[in-house]
């Protein structure tokens, strides 16, 4: 019995050339960088005017600043050697 779906036409296919360089990497980068500072000082915000104090909250800007400094480190050092 033949498969009802060998009956459909096949796809087309498309034959683009998408050509990304570090360039555009670093303007992603850039924007995200932007929008993650924003989206942070909200958030360290937040932290310090409701967090009371706490110890937990020292500990987890300390440790969302530092992975994130690492990630966005990570990040440059890739695009620098694509």
């Amino acid at each position: 019995m033949e498969s009802p779906i060998s009956i459909l036409p096949p796809l087309p296919t498309l034959h683009l050339s998408l050509s990304i360089t570090s360039n555009i990497l670093f303007g992603v980068l850039l924007v995200f960088g932007v929008i993650y500072i924003i989206v942070s000082g909200v958030l360290f915000y937040h932290w310090t005017a409701y967090g009371m104090g706490s110890k937990g909250v020292y500990v987890g800007e300390v440790l969302f600043s530092s992975v994130s400094v690492l990630l966005f480190i990570t990040a440059v050092l890739s695009i620098s050697y694509f």
